[in-house]
């Protein structure tokens, strides 16, 4: 027995050997290109964005290019005055109905430490012996900034004054809330019992702490006293849903002209069924959404500042199933979901064209149990599904790509601070999950952004919270942020994603070439236990004997640096057990080879057939002079525009219909050395 033992012993050895000695081929090919990157980035939400560390983190180290800001509406007083919002803390020596440290009244002038209401109409109701007003917006919408606040944020000075070392930096902003008085019942009710918040069955909308919690949106479009607008040279009754798009478009408009910079994307609502204690609201139905929205943008479109600033949406959860992706049930009627909203804003010409792109927010990490696991959510907001996935559920639903337009993840977290967790099993909850989940966005999702949570922030012990990814102490050696870094800093905006197959289901690989700056980016993931050699090919190149740098980070090594030299293309690297390798070369294209690729891509004209003016998006990879060009079935130019010095990236144009007549077109996109075409009938 010892004998056999022995050699058994041997025999597996010498098999895990051969196994671990293995070579993991990964091939990237430069001519097969997919979604164009816009860029990465994070929230922050405090004001560490005015500490010097914070901006070099951000900016300088991980060069991220995208900073998002929440967009509730911060009211100037009376509007803002405390006592009229909810119960609060005033110290202890102050005898008030307000004071939850007042021990005669623990829970505020209604016992449930928040002022509910139902909608506009009782919205001003007495509450603790006074009455909130409304500030009503009338017509003049730079009337209707003075009714608002602003507060310095370093984060976009400096984002703007480094634009051109980033290669872009986008201001993007969500509405966790709009102004209070616009909101209704929604029939739900707060479940939770946690001091010093809300009392359990406190219903919504409430007011706690200053913070405008849930509710809906009253769309009804119904004229209402409270929102008379006469004194403020209008003509009488407005409604809810004229008030909202009145104070969201004044309130960003002034905070773009305090902060001097132009938002390049804007949400009206971050997570549509989200309600909470803190600024949230709720759109149940798709229809009440979709009316929201399409209002948002004909007013964006009244004003120079308003009308170029691009609406994403719908901001909802990648919801863990099927159910979550199309719909939940509750017990005042359905809850529709994202592929459900998106199949309902694209089957109304209205929405269609509001929504400029989609985004999600990607908590889900199906795809990161194990090693090789398929992103099963990512692959349905990407592409639908034919069969139905689960009882209730319609088949042959479409996914993003159906309907031409990109995709951005604009926020995620909750990860363990360390770099492997959990410590037993496959680590899929820490910083090196977050490398994985940034490859499943990206190559599955088709994610043209990724955008974090929070950028900072610390737990009660000091350590990175789970919902950012580093902290002033741990900076650039906290192992989420340097697992972001890996995408972050070198895959730059308007970089091409192409494609890299990997011969190992261990090995995940993504590439990104940027033709301007002439770079080729790829990142190699180890999802195993053991190191892994891997031989890295770049196929379709000119500069094929060229020097990489390569950074590379495992579990307590973070970002070690190094070179890795290309002998007609291919490298052999080895990527450490749970490990993530950058391999970053400049000068990989030459401009022979950048010549031969369509500069003008992704081209997509809306709604096909037509019945109201005719969208074009498209993509191109360089700064050029572009033509919009319609010609009918006979060839004859019915209409032409010239774009000058359209940047390298996405853009959208609209041709109006307007004297058009109906019948068959080719709609061009032309640049300076080539053009690409689509057909479109118009239908009025």
């Amino acid at each position: 027995m010892t004998s056999y033992k022995a050699i058994t012993f041997l025999s597996l050895t010498i098999i895990s050997l051969k196994l671990m000695g293995q070579t993991a081929n990964v091939t990237i090919n430069y001519n097969d290109r997919n979604q164009l990157i816009d860029g990465f980035g994070a929230h922050q939400g405090d004001n560490t964005v005015s500490a010097q560390w914070w901006l070099d983190l951000f900016f300088k180290d991980a060069e991220a290019s995208i900073y998002r800001v929440d967009l509730t509406p911060r009211l100037k007083a009376p509007y803002s005055n405390l006592s009229y919002y909810s119960p609060w803390f005033m110290g202890s020596g102050t005898k008030s109905v307000f004071n939850l440290e007042d021990t005669a009244n623990p829970n505020g002038p209604e016992n449930n430490r928040v002022r509910t209401y139902t909608g506009p109409n009782d919205y001003s109701r007495v509450f603790g012996g006074q009455q909130a007003p409304i500030a009503v917006m009338g017509p003049d919408i730079n009337d209707n900034t003075t009714n608002f606040v602003y507060t310095d944020d370093k984060a976009i000075d400096e984002g703007v004054a480094q634009r051109q070392k980033l290669g872009d930096f986008k201001l993007i902003g969500s509405l966790w809330s709009p102004v209070p008085w616009v909101k209704e019942s929604s029939g739900n009710s707060w479940s939770q019992d946690w001091w010093p918040g809300p009392v359990k069955g406190a219903a919504w909308p409430f007011i706690w702490g200053g913070n405008f919690a849930g509710g809906k949106l009253d769309v009804s479009d119904t004229p209402l006293a409270v929102f008379n607008d006469i004194s403020l040279g209008g003509s009488g009754n407005t409604s809810s849903l004229t008030q909202f798009v009145r104070s969201s478009a004044a309130y960003i408009s002034g905070y773009q002209k305090f902060h001097n910079v132009r938002f390049y994307a804007i949400s009206i609502q971050n997570e549509l069924n989200f309600e909470q204690f803190y600024n949230s609201m709720t759109y149940p139905l798709s229809s009440q959404y979709i009316k929201a929205v399409t209002a948002m943008r004909a007013e964006f479109d009244k004003y120079a500042d308003l009308k170029d600033i691009k609406i994403m949406g719908p901001e909802d959860l990648l919801g863990g199933d099927a159910y979550g992706m199309w719909e939940y049930g509750s017990n005042t009627g359905p809850i529709h979901k994202n592929l459900q909203l998106i199949q309902n804003i694209e089957s109304n010409a209205a929405a269609s064209k509001a929504v400029d792109f989609y985004c999600i927010h990607g908590y889900a990490n199906d795809g990161v149990s194990s090693s090789g696991a398929a992103a099963t959510e990512w692959q349905w907001w990407t592409n639908g599904w034919q069969a139905s996935p689960a009882p209730g559920i319609p088949a042959n639903v479409k996914g993003i790509k159906a309907f031409n337009k990109k995709s951005w993840m604009t926020e995620t977290s909750g990860e363990n601070p360390a770099w492997l967790f959990p410590t037993n099993g496959y680590p899929n909850n820490g910083g090196f999950s977050i490398a994985t989940k940034i490859h499943q966005a990206l190559t599955v999702g088709n994610e043209s952004a990724w955008v974090y949570w929070t950028f900072t922030g610390s737990d009660d012990n000091g350590q990175v919270s789970d919902f950012a990814l580093s902290n002033q102490s741990s900076n650039v050696n906290a192992p989420k942020y340097v697992a972001a870094k890996h995408f972050f800093k070198y895959i730059r905006p308007n970089s091409y994603r192409v494609n890299a197959t990997s011969s190992d289901n261990g090995i995940l690989a993504s590439a990104y070439i940027h033709d301007t700056d002439k770079t080729m980016t790829a990142v190699i993931i180890n999802t195993t236990s053991s190191s892994k050699q891997t031989s890295v090919t770049f196929n379709q190149i000119a500069n094929e004997n060229i020097t990489a740098k390569s950074y590379t980070s495992s579990n307590n090594n973070y970002w070690s640096e190094s070179e890795v030299n290309f002998l007609n293309g291919t490298a052999t690297i080895t990527v450490p057990a749970y490990g993530v390798m950058t391999l970053h070369a400049k000068d990989a294209i030459n401009t022979s080879t950048a010549e031969i690729i369509n500069t003008i891509t992704n081209i997509d004209v809306w709604p096909n057939p037509s019945i109201d003016d005719l969208n074009i998006s498209f993509a191109t990879n360089k700064k050029e002079d572009i033509a919009i060009n319609l010609f009918d079935n006979n060839g004859k130019l019915v209409f032409s525009e010239k774009l000058n010095n359209v940047t390298a990236g996405h853009h959208q144009y609209t041709i109006p219909t307007k004297g058009i007549s109906n019948g068959i077109y080719i709609c061009e996109v032309k640049g300076e050395s080539e053009s690409q075409m689509k057909k479109v009938m118009i239908m009025k």
